[in-house]
């Protein structure tokens, strides 16, 4: 069992909707793939899935004794998911120190674990429970200076640093991969997530872009972050000027 942290030092980089997409990535390779939210004090997956209300959450499990297998949400495209709770109650007694035996109790062979923002308690029990750490980062200088120190932190924990990945590229008047790669300690960039107006669709539709809209530029990326977390070669399927057409009439 691979438990992979997707993780960032700033809010807004892209990490829920990059966990989401990566597990959807790799469920679509043939993989059990159990996405857990562990971003304790603002949870997102639940409600990016249009998961309402759950019998139990990781807050559950985490303030009281119990399996966390009882908290996994099979969604219909095959991930589990074990979501958070938006209640304030379960905030104020959740106990992140919990995180790493529990998760233990899992039997998938990928955990992809969505942390909190930034390095404070949340964020650090995510580290000490995780195998391997993803670090997620924006093509500007803050978001990659704050990205070291979460490097350093992790590299202290003897977790392995699988890569970065460099999320909502828009165009030219960003930083260069070669100087966030410099910044980064040469921590290799495994990933480039285009700016994708598909993100914003499949929020609404409550669903994964990778299921959504397969063919997008965001999905094609995830696609291909997948298979090198799998030690697969990726051959690029070049869009069809059909599915072009078709895309750009599904972002009407």
């Amino acid at each position: 069992m691979r438990k992979i942290l997707v993780c960032s030092a700033k809010g807004g980089v892209g990490k829920s909707t990059s966990a989401i997409n990566i597990s959807s990535a790799l469920n679509k390779l043939g993989k059990d793939v159990t996405l857990v939210d562990c971003n304790f004090t603002t949870p997102n997956i639940g409600l990016y899935y249009g998961i309402a209300k759950t019998n139990k959450t990781i807050h559950d499990i985490l303030n009281k004794k119990g399996d966390i297998n009882r908290a996994i949400y099979l969604h219909e495209s095959g991930i589990k998911i074990i979501p958070g709770s938006i209640s304030i109650h379960s905030l104020r007694t959740v106990k992140p120190e919990f995180l790493k035996q529990k998760l233990n109790g899992l039997d998938s062979e990928f955990v992809i674990m969505d942390s909190s923002a930034g390095l404070g308690r949340e964020a650090l029990a995510s580290l000490e429970a995780c195998d391997e750490v993803l670090v997620l980062v924006n093509p500007e200088l803050p978001s990659v200076a704050d990205a070291l120190k979460l490097i350093k932190i992790a590299e202290d924990l003897k977790k392995e640093i699988v890569g970065v990945v460099v999320c909502r590229k828009r165009g030219k008047l960003e930083m260069k991969m070669s100087a966030i790669e410099g910044l980064l300690d040469n921590k290799p960039i495994i990933g480039v997530i285009p700016e994708d107006e598909h993100v914003k669709k499949a929020l609404v539709r409550e669903n994964s872009v990778y299921d959504l809209y397969p063919n997008s530029n965001a999905s094609r990326a995830y696609k291909r972050l997948a298979h090198y977390l799998i030690g697969e070669v990726f051959y690029e399927e070049r869009k069809s000027f059909f599915k072009e057409i078709m895309d750009l009439f599904r972002l009407s």
